[in-house]
């Protein structure tokens, strides 16, 4: 496995840009809010570039954490909703 630098100069294994602990414990609703936050300060044009590309990258790392909320979500309504149909398959 090689090590590459990702955009933010950190290094992960592959050039998988690794995921701030801090967003991994984020409700649903929170990183929406942050990501909402991110998204109008970046074009409300407030921040220098630097800040600009910074937030991009978090808002990136929302977005990855937020559809992986999303896919669970979808994934345990399907489970529930196959496990009821075979109940009710079972109970005819």
């Amino acid at each position: 496995m090689s090590k590459k630098k990702d955009g933010t100069g950190e290094l992960s294994v592959d050039g998988a840009a690794r995921v701030d602990p801090t967003i991994a414990q984020l409700s649903y609703e929170d990183a929406m809010k942050e990501l909402e936050e991110l998204v109008e300060r970046i074009e409300q044009g407030d921040v220098g570039l630097e800040a600009s590309l910074a937030s991009y990258r978090r808002g990136e790392q929302l977005l990855r954490h937020l559809k992986g909320l999303l896919d669970r979500a979808e994934t345990t309504v399907r489970t529930m909703s196959l496990a009821e149909a075979e109940r009710g398959m079972t109970e005819v």
